[in-house]
Protein backbone atom coordinates (compact mmCIF):
# COMPACT_ATOMS: atom_id res chain seq x y z
CA UNK A 1 0.00 0.00 0.00
CA UNK A 2 1.25 3.41 -0.59
CA UNK A 3 -0.65 6.93 0.16
CA UNK A 4 0.73 10.46 -0.53
CA UNK A 5 1.32 12.40 2.56
CA UNK A 6 -1.28 14.91 3.50
CA UNK A 7 -0.81 18.24 4.84
CA UNK A 8 -2.61 18.57 8.47
CA UNK A 9 -3.83 21.27 10.47
CA UNK A 10 -1.79 21.47 13.99
CA UNK A 11 -3.54 22.42 17.14
CA UNK A 12 -2.10 24.45 19.55
CA UNK A 13 -0.60 22.91 22.57
CA UNK A 14 -1.32 24.63 25.64
CA UNK A 15 -0.07 24.35 29.42
CA UNK A 16 -1.96 24.63 32.64
CA UNK A 17 -0.89 25.05 35.65
CA UNK A 18 -3.83 23.60 37.41
CA UNK A 19 -3.75 20.34 34.69
CA UNK A 20 -0.27 19.70 35.68
CA UNK A 21 -1.05 19.89 39.28
CA UNK A 22 -3.52 17.28 39.05
CA UNK A 23 -1.57 15.08 36.97
CA UNK A 24 1.05 14.91 39.55
CA UNK A 25 -0.64 14.13 42.57
CA UNK A 26 -2.71 11.37 40.80
CA UNK A 27 0.92 10.09 39.25
CA UNK A 28 2.72 10.91 42.74
CA UNK A 29 0.35 7.62 44.22
CA UNK A 30 2.10 4.24 44.29
CA UNK A 31 -1.11 2.70 43.06
CA UNK A 32 0.37 4.31 39.37
CA UNK A 33 2.79 1.37 39.74
CA UNK A 34 0.31 -1.46 39.59
CA UNK A 35 -1.27 -2.97 36.93
CA UNK A 36 -5.12 -2.90 36.68
CA UNK A 37 -6.54 -6.06 37.70
CA UNK A 38 -10.44 -6.02 37.13
CA UNK A 39 -9.38 -4.28 33.40
CA UNK A 40 -10.58 -0.85 32.52
CA UNK A 41 -14.51 0.07 32.66
CA UNK A 42 -14.11 1.94 29.43
CA UNK A 43 -11.64 0.58 27.59
CA UNK A 44 -9.63 3.37 25.09
CA UNK A 45 -9.01 3.78 21.74
CA UNK A 46 -4.95 3.66 22.02
CA UNK A 47 -2.69 4.31 18.86
CA UNK A 48 0.76 2.88 20.00
CA UNK A 49 3.84 3.35 18.06
CA UNK A 50 7.58 3.57 18.59
CA UNK A 51 11.09 4.57 17.16
CA UNK A 52 12.71 0.52 17.56
CA UNK A 53 10.77 -0.85 14.48
CA UNK A 54 7.03 -2.28 15.03
CA UNK A 55 7.87 -5.67 15.68
CA UNK A 56 10.26 -4.93 18.59
CA UNK A 57 10.11 -6.81 21.89
CA UNK A 58 9.38 -3.53 23.96
CA UNK A 59 6.66 -2.60 21.64
CA UNK A 60 5.39 -5.84 21.32
CA UNK A 61 5.02 -6.21 25.04
CA UNK A 62 2.95 -3.09 25.62
CA UNK A 63 0.88 -3.77 23.17
CA UNK A 64 0.38 -7.64 24.54
CA UNK A 65 -0.12 -6.16 27.84
CA UNK A 66 -2.51 -3.19 27.21
CA UNK A 67 -4.97 -5.84 25.05
CA UNK A 68 -5.05 -8.03 27.60
CA UNK A 69 -6.40 -5.34 29.85
CA UNK A 70 -9.26 -4.77 27.41
CA UNK A 71 -7.97 -1.85 25.23
CA UNK A 72 -8.77 -1.52 21.81
CA UNK A 73 -5.16 -0.87 20.98
CA UNK A 74 -3.84 -0.32 16.92
CA UNK A 75 0.00 -0.91 16.82
CA UNK A 76 1.24 2.03 13.79
CA UNK A 77 4.96 2.04 14.04
CA UNK A 78 8.03 2.13 11.64
CA UNK A 79 8.82 -0.77 9.72
CA UNK A 80 12.42 -0.58 10.71
CA UNK A 81 14.32 1.06 13.75
CA UNK A 82 14.34 4.69 13.74
CA UNK A 83 16.53 5.38 16.99
CA UNK A 84 17.47 9.07 17.62
CA UNK A 85 15.49 10.55 14.81
CA UNK A 86 13.70 13.13 17.11
CA UNK A 87 10.31 14.03 15.41
CA UNK A 88 11.50 14.17 11.81
CA UNK A 89 9.34 13.86 9.36
CA UNK A 90 8.44 13.25 5.74
CA UNK A 91 7.16 16.41 4.10
CA UNK A 92 5.77 15.30 0.91
CA UNK A 93 6.47 11.74 -1.28
CA UNK A 94 4.88 8.57 -0.47
CA UNK A 95 5.40 5.77 2.13
CA UNK A 96 4.68 2.37 1.85
CA UNK A 97 2.38 0.64 4.52
CA UNK A 98 2.20 -2.89 5.63
CA UNK A 99 -0.47 -4.74 7.47
CA UNK A 100 1.64 -7.96 8.70
CA UNK A 101 -0.63 -9.09 11.54
CA UNK A 102 -3.90 -7.66 13.03
CA UNK A 103 -4.21 -4.67 14.64
CA UNK A 104 -0.53 -3.92 13.85
CA UNK A 105 0.71 -1.36 10.72
CA UNK A 106 4.06 -1.22 9.78
CA UNK A 107 5.46 2.50 7.51
CA UNK A 108 8.73 3.34 6.13
CA UNK A 109 9.16 6.19 7.64
CA UNK A 110 10.30 7.83 11.25
CA UNK A 111 8.02 7.74 14.32
CA UNK A 112 6.39 10.93 13.60
CA UNK A 113 5.08 9.96 10.31
CA UNK A 114 3.93 6.50 12.08
CA UNK A 115 1.68 9.30 13.75
CA UNK A 116 0.37 11.21 11.31
CA UNK A 117 -0.28 8.20 8.93
CA UNK A 118 -2.42 6.78 11.85
CA UNK A 119 -4.47 9.57 12.31
CA UNK A 120 -4.56 10.16 8.63
CA UNK A 121 -5.96 6.55 7.82
CA UNK A 122 -6.85 4.40 10.59
CA UNK A 123 -7.88 7.24 13.17
CA UNK A 124 -9.31 9.38 9.99
CA UNK A 125 -13.05 9.52 11.38
CA UNK A 126 -12.10 10.03 14.97
CA UNK A 127 -9.06 10.39 17.20
CA UNK A 128 -7.63 7.78 19.50
CA UNK A 129 -8.19 8.35 23.28
CA UNK A 130 -4.81 8.25 23.89
CA UNK A 131 -1.00 7.67 21.92
CA UNK A 132 1.61 5.73 23.60
CA UNK A 133 5.09 5.51 22.14
CA UNK A 134 7.27 2.66 23.27
CA UNK A 135 8.71 1.10 25.21
CA UNK A 136 11.83 2.14 23.84
CA UNK A 137 14.97 -0.46 24.27
CA UNK A 138 17.22 1.93 26.27
CA UNK A 139 16.14 5.13 28.63
CA UNK A 140 15.39 8.47 27.43
CA UNK A 141 16.58 11.07 29.44
CA UNK A 142 18.24 14.32 29.72
CA UNK A 143 20.02 15.57 26.36
CA UNK A 144 18.53 11.77 24.75
CA UNK A 145 15.21 13.12 25.20
CA UNK A 146 15.21 15.52 22.60
CA UNK A 147 17.09 13.56 19.78
CA UNK A 148 14.76 10.42 21.10
CA UNK A 149 12.15 9.34 18.51
CA UNK A 150 10.28 7.76 20.69
CA UNK A 151 9.74 11.25 22.60
CA UNK A 152 9.39 12.79 18.74
CA UNK A 153 6.53 10.47 18.24
CA UNK A 154 4.44 11.49 21.75
CA UNK A 155 5.27 15.06 20.55
CA UNK A 156 3.91 14.79 17.54
CA UNK A 157 0.38 13.37 19.03
CA UNK A 158 0.80 16.08 21.04
CA UNK A 159 0.88 18.83 18.51
CA UNK A 160 -2.48 17.28 17.19
CA UNK A 161 -3.62 18.18 20.55
CA UNK A 162 -3.95 14.44 21.57
CA UNK A 163 -2.73 13.00 25.18
CA UNK A 164 0.91 11.28 24.88
CA UNK A 165 2.90 9.34 26.88
CA UNK A 166 6.34 8.70 26.00
CA UNK A 167 7.69 5.32 27.29
CA UNK A 168 11.27 3.59 27.71
CA UNK A 169 13.30 1.03 29.65
CA UNK A 170 16.54 1.32 31.25
CA UNK A 171 19.02 -1.78 29.38
CA UNK A 172 21.51 -3.82 30.90
CA UNK A 173 25.39 -4.29 29.81
CA UNK A 174 23.15 -7.39 27.44
CA UNK A 175 21.35 -5.15 26.04
CA UNK A 176 17.99 -6.42 27.77
CA UNK A 177 15.73 -4.45 29.93
CA UNK A 178 12.51 -5.62 32.03
CA UNK A 179 10.05 -5.25 29.20
CA UNK A 180 7.43 -7.13 30.84
CA UNK A 181 7.35 -5.30 33.94
CA UNK A 182 7.40 -1.77 31.90
CA UNK A 183 4.46 -2.83 29.95
CA UNK A 184 2.72 -3.68 33.56
CA UNK A 185 3.47 -0.50 34.95
CA UNK A 186 1.70 1.43 31.53
CA UNK A 187 -0.78 -0.89 32.32
CA UNK A 188 -1.53 0.77 35.53
CA UNK A 189 -0.38 4.17 34.47
CA UNK A 190 -3.34 4.22 31.57
CA UNK A 191 -5.76 3.09 34.83
CA UNK A 192 -5.15 6.18 36.97
CA UNK A 193 -5.55 8.05 33.79
CA UNK A 194 -8.95 6.60 33.03
CA UNK A 195 -9.91 7.07 36.57
CA UNK A 196 -9.37 10.64 35.85
CA UNK A 197 -11.48 10.60 32.67
CA UNK A 198 -14.71 8.64 34.51
CA UNK A 199 -14.37 11.66 37.02
CA UNK A 200 -14.81 14.32 34.17
CA UNK A 201 -11.51 14.83 33.72
CA UNK A 202 -9.45 14.74 30.33
CA UNK A 203 -6.66 11.83 30.82
CA UNK A 204 -3.96 14.84 30.45
CA UNK A 205 -4.33 18.53 30.36
CA UNK A 206 -4.20 19.94 26.51
CA UNK A 207 -0.35 20.07 25.53
CA UNK A 208 0.83 17.76 28.58
CA UNK A 209 2.38 14.64 27.70
CA UNK A 210 4.72 11.94 29.85
CA UNK A 211 8.23 11.23 29.50
CA UNK A 212 8.02 7.67 31.72
CA UNK A 213 11.82 6.06 31.95
CA UNK A 214 11.51 2.38 33.57
CA UNK A 215 14.61 1.46 35.56
CA UNK A 216 16.61 -1.62 35.14
CA UNK A 217 17.04 -2.92 38.61
CA UNK A 218 20.14 -4.68 39.53
CA UNK A 219 18.59 -7.36 41.48
CA UNK A 220 15.90 -7.89 39.43
CA UNK A 221 13.89 -6.57 42.18
CA UNK A 222 11.08 -3.67 41.71
CA UNK A 223 11.61 -0.11 41.02
CA UNK A 224 12.64 1.72 44.49
CA UNK A 225 9.70 4.19 43.93
CA UNK A 226 7.91 6.96 41.79
CA UNK A 227 9.77 10.22 40.96
CA UNK A 228 8.21 13.30 39.16
CA UNK A 229 11.82 14.78 37.17
CA UNK A 230 13.17 17.51 35.05
CA UNK A 231 15.04 16.56 32.23
CA UNK A 232 18.65 16.39 33.15
CA UNK A 233 21.55 17.56 30.79
CA UNK A 234 23.35 15.11 29.80
CA UNK A 235 25.36 15.73 26.51
CA UNK A 236 26.85 14.75 23.54
CA UNK A 237 30.24 14.50 23.14
CA UNK A 238 33.20 14.12 20.12
CA UNK A 239 35.66 11.79 21.13
CA UNK A 240 39.02 11.12 19.67
CA UNK A 241 38.26 13.79 17.13
CA UNK A 242 42.12 13.80 15.88
CA UNK A 243 42.31 17.05 13.77
CA UNK A 244 40.86 19.26 10.99
CA UNK A 245 41.01 18.04 7.72
CA UNK A 246 42.66 20.98 5.26
CA UNK A 247 40.77 23.18 2.64
CA UNK A 248 39.36 20.23 -0.08
CA UNK A 249 40.42 17.55 2.66
CA UNK A 250 37.82 15.24 4.86
CA UNK A 251 38.71 13.62 8.47
CA UNK A 252 36.49 11.71 10.33
CA UNK A 253 34.82 12.94 13.93
CA UNK A 254 33.71 9.82 16.32
CA UNK A 255 30.94 10.74 18.01
CA UNK A 256 30.15 9.64 22.06
CA UNK A 257 27.18 9.47 23.64
CA UNK A 258 27.53 10.31 27.60
CA UNK A 259 24.41 10.25 30.29
CA UNK A 260 26.08 11.28 33.48
CA UNK A 261 23.53 10.28 36.37
CA UNK A 262 25.25 13.11 38.19
CA UNK A 263 22.70 15.83 39.19
CA UNK A 264 22.85 18.73 36.93
CA UNK A 265 19.23 20.17 37.52
CA UNK A 266 17.48 19.55 40.69
CA UNK A 267 15.21 16.27 40.39
CA UNK A 268 16.80 15.19 37.21
CA UNK A 269 15.40 11.59 35.54
CA UNK A 270 19.44 10.89 35.00
CA UNK A 271 19.81 10.91 38.76
CA UNK A 272 16.57 9.31 39.18
CA UNK A 273 16.76 6.54 36.99
CA UNK A 274 20.33 5.86 38.19
CA UNK A 275 18.37 5.85 42.42
CA UNK A 276 16.08 2.58 40.58
CA UNK A 277 13.10 4.68 40.33
CA UNK A 278 10.40 5.30 37.45
CA UNK A 279 10.59 8.71 36.54
CA UNK A 280 7.86 10.65 35.16
CA UNK A 281 8.86 14.00 33.37
CA UNK A 282 5.86 16.34 32.17
CA UNK A 283 6.77 17.43 28.15
CA UNK A 284 5.00 19.71 26.18
CA UNK A 285 4.32 19.38 22.27
CA UNK A 286 6.15 22.56 21.19
CA UNK A 287 9.24 24.45 22.73
CA UNK A 288 7.57 27.53 24.25
CA UNK A 289 8.76 28.11 27.83
CA UNK A 290 7.45 30.78 30.30
CA UNK A 291 10.00 33.69 30.16
CA UNK A 292 11.11 35.28 33.64
CA UNK A 293 9.30 37.81 34.97
CA UNK A 294 10.75 41.17 33.33
CA UNK A 295 13.29 39.60 31.42
CA UNK A 296 12.11 39.64 27.37
CA UNK A 297 9.98 43.00 28.45
CA UNK A 298 13.57 44.63 29.14
CA UNK A 299 15.13 42.98 25.87
CA UNK A 300 12.12 44.06 23.60
CA UNK A 301 11.73 47.81 25.17
CA UNK A 302 15.81 47.81 24.33
CA UNK A 303 15.63 46.23 20.89
CA UNK A 304 12.88 48.89 20.71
Amino acid sequence: MSFTIPARPRTAALLTTAGVALAVLTLGSPAAAQPSSHGPSEPLSILLTNDDGWNAPGITAVYDALVADGHDVTLFAPATNQSGVGGRATFGGTLQVAHPAEGKYSVTGTPADSVEAALSTVFAAEAPDLVISGTNAGQNIAAATVHSGTVGAAVTALNEGLPAIAVSTELGSQGTGPYAATADFVVGLVAQLEQQRRAGQPLLPVGLGLNVNYPLVDDGGAPKGIALTRTGTGFLDIIDSGTLPAVGGTSTLTIGFDLSPTETVKGADSTALAADKVTITPITGNYDVDPKPGLLDRLIAALR
